[in-house]
């Protein structure tokens, strides 16, 4: 057989008469999915279009990691992983043969990669010959730390943008297009009504010409650049117990016998103790792509943030009836996003609007040329090549000719067979019949 190392010095002993040997571990094994190809060649679109725009682009690949966990008898990431640092002979670590988890305390990592475009687009040629823009190359990293008792969802990810990645700020010095590439899961999913509504409420109070929110296919999430930030972060903390206790007592919060307020208030502190150490010892000098990765913790017990105080108001009323969304005092606001959203299944793009009657638009005009903002409003959806079979067309090509109809080539826009609504301009794909029910009662379609 064929040796398992050719460097090592027992590879001459092989004879390598029979084609096979023992493999090495491989988990880059994805379920098949017919809208990957589709998803994969939209998002690079997406990035295309970021790279045109060049440094008036602002781009972040976000995502969560996997739970951090929080116990003195449980390791903090999953024992299972090889430990990569030396330890004297005689001092090697031991490990308890099982985890003995506490319930409920763990630590959530939210991670924003920032993608840099060059500040002027240049072309190359791919592996068929055809022009594509140079794609946005990571950059920056911030990794916000939360505990159990903090709020993770889309608001809180919006309050991480506005406070942490200052994306107001960067919006005032010239960056007038946001594109964020995240994957299917339920805290970013524009699938999902929440969510939609919560990033058109950050456009708007960002002052964006254009918010671009796109996603890779389900189960292709290991595509999104972000992912492979997380990798040293569990290296990390390979071998390492984040203790669930207070320094000088032996039993966590929870198994104590303490009134609810003020077990409360020490797991606040146990908490904050655990992403403190995180924080400053070992993640402390991280690096990904040759660049320092801020870490950021959210104090345990802290407020909503600036999006989050309403969040279950605003899913109560997107998850009822029409009447119940005019009576809740969120209906203009619904107008507004809906109005000023390209809604696609798995995307939604965000762009100020040329009617006179809205008050925002007329009264913050777009930074960005007549041509870029057209070209945003009329994103184009991934066709099929007419020159190179199996392949879609590439984003320089997909501007020449008649454009496709939005996920008109979508597996999952044919399967579905909902359709697109059909009223004047508007520009919103049915998800689900759901989601074709509420548009229809909800939104005011101006003729």
């Amino acid at each position: 057989m064929h040796p398992h190392n050719r460097s090592s010095t027992s590879a001459d002993r092989y004879k390598s008469l029979i084609d096979a040997r023992v493999p090495s571990k491989d988990n880059s094994g994805r379920k098949g999915n017919d809208n990957s190809h589709f998803y994969s060649s939209r998002v690079k679109y997406c990035l295309e279009m970021a790279a045109t725009l060049g440094s008036r682009a602002l781009i972040y690949s976000v995502d969560n990691k996997n739970k951090i966990r929080v116990g003195d008898d449980v390791l903090a990431v999953d024992r299972r992983i090889q430990i990569q640092r030396v330890f004297p002979i005689d001092d090697r670590p031991q490990y308890l043969d099982h985890d003995f988890p506490v319930p409920g305390y763990h630590i959530t990592p939210c991670g924003y990669l920032q993608l840099l475009p060059i500040s002027h687009p240049e072309t190359a040629l791919d592996q068929l010959g055809r022009q594509h823009y140079r794609i946005p190359e990571k950059s920056t990293s911030t990794i916000v730390l939360r505990g159990p008792h903090s709020t993770i969802n889309v608001s809180s990810h919006l309050h991480d943008m506005a406070d942490h990645l200052d994306v107001g700020g960067q919006v005032t010095r010239g960056k007038h297009a946001l594109f964020l590439v995240a994957d299917g899961g339920p805290d970013f999913n524009v699938n999902h009504a929440t969510n939609w509504f919560f990033y058109g409420r950050f456009f708007r109070e960002m002052n964006l010409d254009a918010l671009v929110v796109t996603s890779f296919c389900p189960g292709d999430s290991a595509m999104n650049p972000i992912e492979h930030l997380w990798a040293p972060c569990t290296r990390r903390l390979t071998g390492v117990a984040l203790p669930s206790s207070l320094p000088g007592e032996m039993l966590p919060p929870s198994q104590q016998r303490l009134e609810p307020e003020d077990r409360l208030l020490k797991e606040h502190r146990v908490f904050n103790l655990a992403m403190d150490r995180i924080k400053n010892s070992y993640w402390k000098d991280l690096t990904f792509a040759g660049n320092p990765v801020t870490v950021v913790v959210e104090e345990s017990g802290a407020g909503h943030g600036r999006y989050g105080a309403d969040y279950q108001e605003v899913k109560q009323a997107l998850g009822g009836s029409a009447r119940q969304l005019r009576s809740s005092g969120l209906n203009d606001e619904y107008q507004f996003v809906v109005g000023h959203m390209d809604k696609r299944i798995g995307m939604a793009i965000f762009t100020k609007c040329k009617k006179p009657s809205c008050g925002h638009c007329r009264d913050h005009p777009p930074s960005l040329s007549a041509e870029e903002m057209d070209h945003l409003r009329k994103f184009p959806s991934p066709a099929p090549s007419l020159t190179h079979e199996g392949h879609f067309k590439t984003f320089i090509e997909s501007h020449e000719g008649t454009r496709s109809l939005p996920c008109q080539h979508m597996p999952a826009f044919t399967a579905k067979q909902l359709g697109r609504c059909s009223e004047g301009s508007c520009r919103y794909v049915f998800g689900s019949k759901k989601d074709r029910d509420d548009h229809r009662r909800k939104y005011v379609h101006h003729r």
